[in-house]
């Protein structure tokens, strides 16, 4: 975390080169009429270990710098198709996104703000001569909208120190739980990772905005694979982010979650492998958390109406009913914390300076809004909410922060299951399923793909007409988003936090979503894309017993 006295002097520096850009002329050319600098600066340990060796220690600084140069006016500068391929690697000015971390001389920040300044000004000149040539030849159906909001003066810094990270305790903790891992039975590989990322993040405008704030995340992994005699690689993992090491566990809870999916891992082991399967599915709460990021948050992200390119799956149909049961779903970075635990996902300003607020996006099963930047969007109730956001250099685009679902008429878990078992009679299938644990999904949103989503699997159960439960492997969800929505009949009423990551345009920023358990009368299963391999050729090396004192600190 930056200390006070470099913030101020970083601030005043960039109030100047945000000033100077705004003077830049081209004969013939539109000029600057805005001009904002987000630097972020980041300090960063990790370290990972397995079977009680480490693999990896290493931490860094690093300092990046996102500009948002706009020529033209606020009604209409260079920025189209929503800013979702306004983020080309081969672009000149991502060279030039590093900056300096030495802080007793400012002399190599500011010629770094000039090489950035110039070429994001060429750059902005070239996409406003494209844009308007476009404009010969194609209707621009977004022209009608302000490609920009402007914001009233701001100034909120807040200052933060750094949460220290004892570097050895987290070495020695890895190396300790990957030994431990590896003497679990039946275990292939393992390995243990902790991560922690704190970022001050420096964001000036040319509208007087100056904005300040620190963002922490502290994650704690580990995952276990076994190589079945098939040839089937079957793993777990444990994944956790939190904004505090406080929240972390210590080695005994731990341990404790570890065994928990060591022993999924084992019942997945024998597991039946099934390939395809289409019918009423149970998922709890994360796994529901997914699908609804996945089928629906993607498609409510509003930089996508602003695309040609783009599905826009729900374009035009504010008002109308998408959903058939009674549920709410909304997207508010302002909440921080759920039930004693933070949401990471959380912040007060977007990437671009703007407030961050509630975005309704589902009343009671109908589609009401959607999540923006302050660019103009073609729908009802599009009042800023502050969803512009991005990685590092790349153009922030309305993105899911804390995307919140809630039901209105709600079950308890046994309740869900017996109207699952009831489901299974009605359409006279021989099981349906239950789904407690994903470790990642995918969905495809532009028009040239399918319209389609998919969650990755990491354990299920098959449930009989009676009941009962079997382990089940080898398949993930797959739907298309209307039906899906369309399809769930009943949901639960306890809400659970995860805390992940989301890939985009943008780049892989960290999200919360917290959901309740959902019933889906009808969902298709499809294979896993798995290959099988041969067994090992050499029988698996003995490993060194414990000694004594690690026999008893494991008992205790």
């Amino acid at each position: 975390m930056l200390d006070p006295s470099t913030i101020d002097s970083i601030i005043r520096i960039l109030k100047n080169d945000s000033k100077r850009t705004l003077k830049m002329r081209v004969k013939g050319f539109p000029s600057p009429y805005y001009c904002s600098f987000l630097i972020r600066d980041i300090e960063w340990f990790n370290t990972w270990s397995s079977s009680g060796s480490v693999y990896r220690r290493k931490s860094d600084r690093t300092r990046n710098c996102y500009q948002d140069l706009r020529v033209g006016t606020y009604r209409h500068d260079q920025t189209c198709n929503g800013g979702l391929f306004d983020n080309d690697d081969e672009l000149d000015s991502i060279n030039h996104t590093r900056l300096p971390i030495d802080d007793k001389c400012h002399d190599a920040l500011r010629l770094a703000l000039w090489r950035l300044s110039e070429t994001k000004f060429r750059e902005a000149l070239a996409d406003y001569s494209t844009k308007e040539a476009a404009r010969l030849s194609t209707i621009d159906e977004n022209d009608k909208y302000p490609s920009f909001t402007k914001l009233p003066p701001c100034y909120d810094v807040k200052y933060s120190r750094l949460e220290k990270v004892d570097e050895d305790k987290w070495v020695a903790f890895c190396k300790s739980i990957s030994k431990w891992m590896a003497q679990l039975p039946q275990i292939s590989t393992n390995w243990v990772e902790f991560d922690a990322s704190q970022e001050t993040r420096v964001f000036v405008s040319t509208e007087n905005r100056v904005i300040v704030r620190h963002f922490k995340i502290f994650s704690l992994s580990a995952e276990i694979k076994k190589l079945t005699k098939e040839g089937a690689t079957i793993a777990q993992s444990l994944v956790l982010h939190v904004a505090t090491q406080k929240e972390l566990p210590d080695i005994r809870k731990f341990k404790k979650q570890i065994l928990e999916k060591h022993k999924q891992l084992l019942n997945l082991v024998h597991a039946k492998p099934i390939h395809s399967f289409s019918g009423p599915i149970l998922l709890a709460p994360k796994p529901a958390g997914l699908l609804f990021h996945e089928a629906i948050g993607h498609r409510l992200e509003g930089s996508r109406l602003l695309s040609n390119g783009e599905g826009q799956t729900f374009k035009g149909q504010v008002g109308e009913k998408i959903v058939n049961v009674p549920l709410d779903i909304y997207d508010d970075p302002t909440v921080s914390s759920f039930n004693g635990r933070c949401c990471t996902g959380a912040y007060d300003f977007d990437d671009e300076g703007t407030p961050s607020a509630k975005a309704q996006l589902v009343n009671n099963g109908v589609l009401y809004g959607f999540m923006n930047t302050r660019a103009g969007l073609p729908c009802k109730n599009n009042t800023l909410n502050g969803h512009a956001r991005s990685l590092k250099y790349q153009r922030p685009v309305s993105r899911m922060a804390v995307t919140i679902v809630k039901g209105k008429e709600t079950n308890t878990w046994q309740e869900l299951k017996e109207k699952l078992i009831r489901e299974i009679k009605e359409q006279n299938k021989p099981f349906g399923m239950i789904v407690y644990e994903t470790a990642g999904g995918e969905t495809e949103t532009n028009k040239y793909d399918f319209q389609a989503f998919y969650g990755d699997i990491s354990y299920a159960t098959l449930i009989t007409k009676t009941g009962r439960e079997y382990a089940v492997r080898g398949v993930n969800f797959v739907g298309t988003p209307l039906q899906a929505l369309n399809n769930i009949i009943a949901v639960g009423e306890e809400q659970v936090l995860e805390n992940h990551y989301c890939a985009a345009e943008s780049g892989i920023i960290p999200v919360s979503t917290i959901s309740p358990a959902i019933l889906i009368k009808s969902l298709e299963l499809q294979a896993k894309d798995e290959e099988l391999v041969t067994q090992y050729i050499l029988p698996r090396p003995k490993l060194s017993k414990k000694s004594w004192k690690e026999k008893r600190k494991s008992q205790h």
